[in-house]
C-alpha cells in the first residue's frame, strides 16, 4: 500500500511542474534611479535635501534639513509643475502650479486632490531635523503609469515649502502662505 500511494503522488507532481511551460515569467522592471536634490531657502542658499525614491507600490520622499532651515511649527509641502527654483527672490514663482492641477487642492477636500499634495511638515524649534513622505500619486518613471504623474517631464518638477500649515482644503493652496524653499528635480533626460 505505501508504494501505491508514493506512486499516485508523483504523477500529480509531475503535472504541477509542467503548468507554465513555454511561458516565461515577466522580467522584473528596474526602477528609477534615486533622486537627490538640494533644497534652497529664500536667499538661494542650500538649507537641505531632498531624496525621491521609487518603490513598486509610489514614490517616497525623504527630506533632510540643517538646523534652522525652517521656522519651527508646520509647513505645507506640495509638488509643483515645473523643477525651477532659481527664482529664490520672487517666491519660486517659476516652480508654477502644482502637479495634477487640473483637480481641486487639499487632501481632506471632499472632491480627488492634486497629484501634488502632500501632508504639512513639522520644523522644530532646535536641531537639524527630517520626515519622510510616501505618496502613490507621484512617481519617477517617464512616461507615468496609469493614474500617476511623472516628476521627471518635460520641464521637471519642484518640491515647495510653504511658510505656514496647509489646511488641506482652501483652494488653490490650503492658506499655506508664502514659498520659502524649493527643491527643483531635472527634466527628463
Amino acid at each position: 500500500m505505501r508504494n501505491l500511494a508514493a506512486v499516485a503522488v508523483i504523477p500529480l507532481l509531475s503535472g504541477c511542474a509542467m503548468i507554465g511551460l513555454g511561458r516565461p515569467a515577466p522580467a522584473p522592471v528596474a526602477p528609477p534611479p534615486p533622486q537627490t536634490v538640494w533644497v534652497v531657502g529664500l536667499n538661494g542658499s542650500a538649507i537641505g535635501q531632498a531624496t525621491f525614491l521609487e518603490g513598486a507600490d509610489g514614490l517616497l520622499i525623504r527630506l533632510e534639513f540643517s538646523e534652522g532651515a525652517l521656522t519651527p511649527g508646520w509647513h505645507g509641502l506640495h509638488v509643483h509643475q515645473s523643477g525651477d527654483c532659481t527664482d529664490a527672490g520672487q517666491n519660486f514663482a517659476a516652480a508654477g502650479a502644482h502637479a495634477g492641477e487640473a483637480r481641486q487642492h487639499g487632501l481632506l477636500n471632499p472632491l480627488p486632490s492634486e497629484a501634488g499634495d502632500l501632508p504639512n511638515l513639522f520644523a522644530p524649534v532646535a536641531g537639524p531635523f527630517g520626515a519622510e513622505f510616501f505618496t502613490q500619486r507621484l512617481t519617477l518613471a517617464a512616461p507615468a503609469p496609469q493614474g500617476r504623474v511623472s516628476l521627471l517631464d518635460a520641464d521637471g518638477s519642484a518640491l515647495v515649502v510653504h511658510a505656514s500649515a496647509d489646511d488641506h482644503v482652501i483652494q488653490p493652496a490650503g492658506a499655506s502662505g508664502a514659498r520659502v524653499a524649493c527643491a527643483a528635480l531635472p527634466k527628463r533626460p
